[in-house]
């Protein structure tokens, strides 16, 4: 069996281009926070206004549920990690509830998991994620309207909504 030249040259490119982009990696521009690490002043946000941002409104879906448990150990987790640069109260009132009441849960759920913790997004467990979304769901005052516990289950974040209110 004959094999092209082109063939063997195409797969020792891509053999050696896979190995080549595992080398010498650095973290995005090149900083590591740690959680020492301390943050300057606030910086004010531009307005653009040729931007276009779509809120999903999701007011018709039933609220999401959680068990007391999931929101208790997402008060450790939350303490633990999300606290070392989370202010106490940042997450917690009139702010989330106006930014998150009647949105998907898996608007939420998707942006704190591919963002958070800061220093290693997406580097805690799944249920650690879903306990820290359990917390604030309790701490911004949803009533979990029947006893189940919320799942890292796409399909039911997105048949399920935030119903908060200000503490």
């Amino acid at each position: 069996m004959q094999v092209s030249r082109g063939i063997v040259v195409g797969a020792l490119l891509v053999v050696g281009c896979a190995t080549a982009a595992t080398t010498n990696v650095r973290p995005p521009l090149g900083a590591v926070l740690t959680p020492a690490a301390t943050t300057g002043a606030t910086v004010a946000l531009k307005h653009d206004p040729s931007a276009k941002v779509i809120l999903s409104n999701a007011s018709a879906l039933p609220a999401a549920s959680f068990l007391p448990s999931q929101a208790k150990r997402g008060a450790s987790v939350y303490a633990e990690t999300c606290g070392t640069c989370h202010q106490p109260g940042q997450l917690i009132g009139q702010n989330f509830v106006e930014l998150w009441n009647d949105r998907r849960v898996y608007d939420f759920y998707a942006l704190v998991r591919s963002t958070m913790p800061l220093d290693n997004p997406g580097g805690m467990k799944e249920q650690e994620y879903i306990d820290v979304i359990a917390y604030l769901l309790q701490a911004n005052r949803q009533a979990s309207p029947k006893p189940d516990s919320l799942k890292a289950d796409t399909a039911s974040l997105r048949a399920t909504k935030i119903a908060v209110s200000a503490p």
